[in-house]
């Protein structure tokens, strides 16, 4: 019933019981061996100082604390650590790039001020999550081996942070980044070369919601915080309700954000215009007898809008001079939410009912790179004017300091050891979980078997033959 198993690899290295088994001791040793090496091999200079001990009896003379005790020492601190920190946050938040860790920020003269944080590209982290969910299916759904790696890689990074109640915090989420933006690039890829007509949708809902969703969630900033629980780590706190202690509106804020909302305007009637003149010729340009498609044009007045606006920013950060224009006290966040979300509603719009697929990759690819531009300033230590790098804090309401994750305080009263009858039950509860993943694996691959024969001894037997029991027809 099951297919002849595949010719085994010509090189004596790929097959497991060549040469008495010498390729599973070798994948032991890259497992295992080199792994817990390279460990000791990286503590060789804290051995060599304050008296510590790498191995037994090494270094000559040294009576100090031994690797070991290291070792278990700070597996010891972080299982009882239970101290609360204003930027942690939980496995989940994660994904949505909810909170940042600012590592440093400074006032400088002339009203600026420099930051150093760990935001995301916010466009590759929530577009990556309907990537994931695609490529998870897609694995399934085409027995696809490098998508499953994809999807392990990334499931084992994260996942094991879910049952992690101490503080935590977004950097973390970064050893599984590589395989979210592996996942994504696969879905524009899909989307780029012809997806269906299910993923072309989930594509663009996918991106609409994610246009909408900074102001969904300062509209919605009162149940976020209910959600969350931010009153148990931050009573009171200007995060919840949302008010803007302050609102001072500068001539060179209000011309920023003339520049800012004029070019985005333009870049968004332009792209409109690249699929619709695709396939005019009509259009077209002729400049010194060459023949110039109207799209290259409209790339070059993207282009044009583009170095016009950077000109345009420094003129008005060198030669405007700065005064007060308007100034508000306790404002409410969410009117201002609904205000500001209503040109997100008309661009969510524009992406949900897009046409042309490949313009939306580029689409993609653009925001990515221009999210990247716009706020590589801010988290860069970048001096940049006060109210402007404010409004960068502003993002998303968890971004603001007051906006707190609770997590668990309470000590730990069992002092668990690193060899500890403990840490070995899960080590074989892991191991017992693995087994069962290969047995299902193996049942799995009987099961389509069985699946497969019965499709055949129907195509063949043809419709109308009664079938026996056993899958055959009755009286086989």
């Amino acid at each position: 019933m099951l297919p002849p198993p595949s010719p085994p690899p010509a090189a004596d290295w790929l097959r497991p019981g060549a040469q008495l088994g010498l390729p599973v001791i070798w994948m032991v040793a890259c497992l295992l061996v080199v792994p817990i090496g390279v460990y000791i091999v990286s503590y060789i200079p804290w051995a060599l100082i304050d008296n510590h001990v790498l191995l037994a009896s090494w270094p000559p003379g040294h009576e100090g604390q031994t690797l070991i005790d290291l070792t278990g020492a700070m597996y010891g601190y972080h299982n009882s650590l239970a101290v609360p920190h204003a930027a942690d946050s939980p496995w989940w938040a994660w994904l949505f790039d909810l909170k940042p860790v600012w590592f440093y920020q400074e006032g400088f003269a002339g009203n600026t001020t420099a930051a150093i944080y760990d935001a995301g590209n916010i466009v590759v982290w929530w577009l990556g999550l309907p990537a994931l969910a695609f490529a998870a299916w897609q694995a399934f759904a085409r027995r696809s081996l490098p998508l499953a790696l994809i999807m392990i890689g990334f499931a084992f990074q994260w996942i094991a942070w879910a049952r992690i109640d101490r503080a935590a915090f977004q950097y973390h989420y970064y050893t599984s980044l590589p395989f979210l933006i592996l996942a994504l690039g696969y879905f524009l890829a899909e989307v780029w070369h012809g997806a269906s007509w299910r993923t072309w949708v989930l594509a663009r809902l996918a991106a609409a919601v994610a246009i909408l969703g900074p102001a969904i969630l300062w509209v919605l900033d009162r149940p976020l915080c209910g959600f969350v629980g931010v009153d148990r780590v931050n009573p009171n706190g200007q995060a919840c309700p949302p008010i803007i202690p302050q609102f001072l509106l500068s001539t060179q804020t209000a011309a920023l954000a003339a520049i800012v909302g004029l070019s985005a305007l333009i870049v968004v009637r332009l792209f409109g215009r690249l699929g619709d003149e695709a396939n005019d010729p009509s259009r077209d340009v002729w400049i010194g007898g060459r023949r110039i498609s109207s799209s290259n044009v409209t790339l070059l007045w993207l282009g044009a809008t583009a170095a016009v606006a950077i000109v345009a920013t420094w003129l008005v950060q060198t030669q405007l001079g700065d005064s007060t224009l308007l100034t508000l006290d306790r404002i409410p966040v969410e009117p201002v939410a609904i205000v500001l979300a209503i040109p997100a509603v008309a661009i969510a719009a524009f992406v949900a009912t897009a046409r042309d697929a490949r313009r939306f990759v580029v689409g993609a690819v653009v925001a990515i790179v221009g999210w990247f531009v716009v706020v590589y300033p801010n988290f860069s230590a970048l001096p940049l004017p006060t109210a402007i790098a404010n409004v960068y804090q502003g993002v998303l309401p968890t971004y603001l300091y007051a906006f707190q994750f609770p997590i668990n305080n309470n000590k730990a009263t069992v002092n668990i050891e690193l060899f500890g009858p403990v840490p070995l039950l899960l080590a074989g509860s892991v191991v017992f979980l693995a087994l069962v993943v290969g047995y299902s694996a193996w049942v799995w691959r009987l099961t389509l078997a069985e699946r497969d024969a019965e499709e055949r001894d129907a195509v063949e037997l043809g419709p109308g033959l009664p079938r026996g029991a056993g899958g055959g027809a009755a009286g086989d």
